[in-house]
């Protein structure tokens, strides 16, 4: 399958993530938000973490966010030093306050899915998905950021 449209995601200064946070956050309910995504360093900042590559494509019609961490991405280069993340951080990460507003983004006209990718190692990735998977999309990511042409998608 083509992924002509696949890119890295230059997220627009307007709508301010914060407001579309807490429009997220009254849609699905929530008494509080006490974390949201932001823009930061060219990134999409989330609590403690740092700022996540984002990549956006479609597939089948349906929009699609990939988020990567660089320092994992920087593992993949020869010689590279990642520094470490905290250990579990891909299970402990509130996905749904991550993905709820970013799916709501006005560049993703009838929403996206969000799908956050985890590198332990070799040419394989786990993911965690709120919205459509699409394992084809985040393969293709992989391929382009890394040279490496299969991927283990879990």
């Amino acid at each position: 399958m083509a992924f002509d449209d696949l890119q890295p995601w230059l997220i627009p200064a307007a709508p301010d993530l914060v407001r579309l946070a807490w429009e997220a956050a009254d849609e699905a309910g929530a008494a509080e938000v006490r974390i949201w995504p932001e823009c930061r360093k060219g990134g999409i900042g989330f609590g403690d973490l740092p700022p996540f590559l984002p990549w956006r494509g479609t597939e089948n019609g349906r929009h699609h966010l990939v988020l990567l961490q660089p320092r994992e991405v920087g593992a993949l280069v020869p010689g590279a030093r990642p520094a470490g993340l905290p250990g579990g951080w891909l299970e402990d990460l509130d996905l749904a306050s991550l993905a709820r507003p970013l799916a709501r983004h006005p560049a993703f006209p009838g929403g996206a899915s969000v799908h956050v990718v985890h590198l332990p190692g070799g040419a394989t990735a786990r993911v965690r998905t709120a919205g459509d998977s699409a394992p084809g999309l985040v393969a293709e990511v992989l391929r382009r950021l890394s040279g490496l042409p299969d991927w283990d998608i879990a």
